[in-house]
């Protein structure tokens, strides 16, 4: 009995340093930042206990904040939608018999390898309105250079690019791989009942490959609702506050401004639409493995 109760301790045992790890840097954090959320702070006062102010001041008197809502709700809109038609296309291509697939799989993955930071680096140099490659072409064509990083409408066209080059290829391997999970038989049968290859991508392909779509559709939307290392590289924020988004307002709001209480605030709300996608995510999973 003894050697019983032992042996069912094991899996526990093994459990224990991830629980540990689990519970001291996220649960406990995650605690502390709804608890500094009611607090104002401040450079030269001590922590004042003030409720819910701070969300209220959010929602009502914070344009900064408004301002960082809409632009990470139009980098989302833009990047999301190229990331699902890229990506699809992509994974596509790249199931097909062509020659060096592997290589050309590698390929497309490889910038999803590279440090945020330093994709952002590149991506800056490339764009540089005085030195920039890109200008440079230009200049050779006989074309004025531009400021591709200097105006907000460019710079928000730019990080949302730069961003879907450096996570589409992560995106693409998922649709793969669901792509190769569809019996081959399903695409002789339509050949023998005459369908085209638009008509079989169309009947076979996508719905089979809905469930998968939808996968990339919630993690491309949680991956762009935290966007920050990219846009906080390669533009700051700027022109002006032309690109920045939510996470950056909190560092800002946190590490600069020193008002803990309203970052914390900011990014309890940012957690609530997180997790609400991750809950619409499971729910939908699990009604599609019912049907």
């Amino acid at each position: 009995m003894l050697s019983q109760r032992r042996a069912g301790l094991v899996p526990y045992l093994f459990l224990a340093p991830n629980l540990l790890v689990f519970i001291v840097f996220i649960i406990i954090p995650a605690f502390y930042n709804f608890y500094l959320s009611l607090f104002k702070t401040s450079f030269d006062k001590p922590p004042e206990f003030v409720g819910l102010d701070n969300f209220i001041y959010l929602f009502q008197r914070d344009d900064l904040f408004w301002r960082a809502v809409s632009n990470l709700v139009a980098f989302v809109i833009g990047d999301v939608a190229l990331i699902m038609f890229f990506s699809l296309v992509i994974a596509l291509l790249l199931n097909e018999n062509i020659r060096f697939r592997g290589f050309f799989r590698s390929i497309f993955f490889y910038p999803v390898l590279l440090s945020p930071i330093v994709v952002a680096l590149i991506w800056r140099w490339f764009l540089n309105t005085q030195y920039g490659l890109l200008n440079n072409v230009l200049r050779g064509l006989g074309f004025p250079a531009q400021p591709w990083l200097l105006r907000a409408d460019l710079a928000m066209a730019w990080v949302i690019l730069v961003h879907v080059w450096a996570t589409v290829g992560f995106f693409a391997l998922i649709l793969l791989a669901g792509l190769q999970s569809i019996p081959p038989v399903l695409y002789e049968a339509a050949v023998v009942d005459g369908a085209t290859r638009w008509r079989s991508f169309w009947h076979v392909t996508l719905p089979l490959l809905m469930p998968t779509i939808f996968v990339v559709l919630v993690l491309s939307l949680i991956r762009a609702f935290e966007v920050f290392d990219h846009i906080y590289a390669l533009t700051g924020g700027g022109p002006g506050t032309a690109t920045l988004m939510i996470v950056q307002y909190i560092y800002r709001t946190g590490f600069e401004l020193n008002q803990f209480g309203l970052a914390a605030a900011a990014s309890l709300v940012l957690f609530v639409i997180i997790f609400s996608l991750t809950v619409l995510q499971y729910l939908l999973g699990r009604l599609s493995e019912a049907v």
